[in-house]
């Protein structure tokens, strides 16, 4: 496994820190909702089962797995997480499709198999505000990219729509999407766990 200088960083002075301050922690740092890997367990038993070895991130082809950090909440530290701003999760339509690298590396069951119609990570959200489709300019990346036909329709008028009930939250569109600041992004709501 080959950890980033910053990656590596963030383990030690998050671990430190989780452990110099464990008790008061979940105050101080509550965390986020982070989104997990296919085949993730429910979160609590996740938390006490993966053993933060960075298989699962080291195996990723798009690199879309990285390390949780102490802003995710002090008991997530080191355990992985998807973040679409660095590729998307290819679990359906993509190279991981029927060979979930992320779970085959899984030494703990903290990911386990899955089949690929199950696959639903959480869910990408559109800003309105920041979408160039919405602010009226040429843009249908989202909707180009998207690899789940009725998970982004477009409007009369070429704007895009997400339905959240088809959406895997794969990531891909977030991704893609042109705009500064991003117009999308990944949410766990609605995800399946195990």
């Amino acid at each position: 496994m080959n950890l980033t200088r910053r990656e590596f960083l963030n383990l030690i002075v998050g671990g430190s820190i989780a452990v110099a301050f464990s008790g008061s922690m979940p105050r101080i740092l509550p965390g986020r909702d982070v989104v997990r890997p296919p085949g993730a367990i429910t979160e609590g038993a996740f938390n006490s089962f993966c053993i933060r070895c960075g298989k699962c991130v080291a195996a990723c082809p798009t690199h879309a797995l990285v390390f949780a950090d102490i802003f995710d909440g002090w008991h997530k530290v080191g355990t992985p997480k998807v973040d679409a701003l660095k590729g998307p999760c290819e679990a359906v339509k993509g190279r991981c499709e029927g060979n979930l690298r992320c779970v085959s590396q899984c030494p703990t069951s903290a990911l386990r198999n899955v089949k690929t119609e199950d696959v639903k990570i959480g869910t990408a959200l559109i800003d309105r505000t920041r979408c160039l489709a919405w602010l009226d300019k040429s843009c249908l990346v989202c909707f180009e990219v998207c690899p789940i036909f009725g998970a982004v329709t477009l409007t009369e008028d070429g704007k895009p729509i997400l339905d959240s009930s088809i959406c895997i939250g794969c990531g891909r569109c977030v991704y893609a999407c042109p705009a500064d600041p991003k117009a999308l992004a990944l949410t766990p709501d609605g995800e399946r766990r195990i």
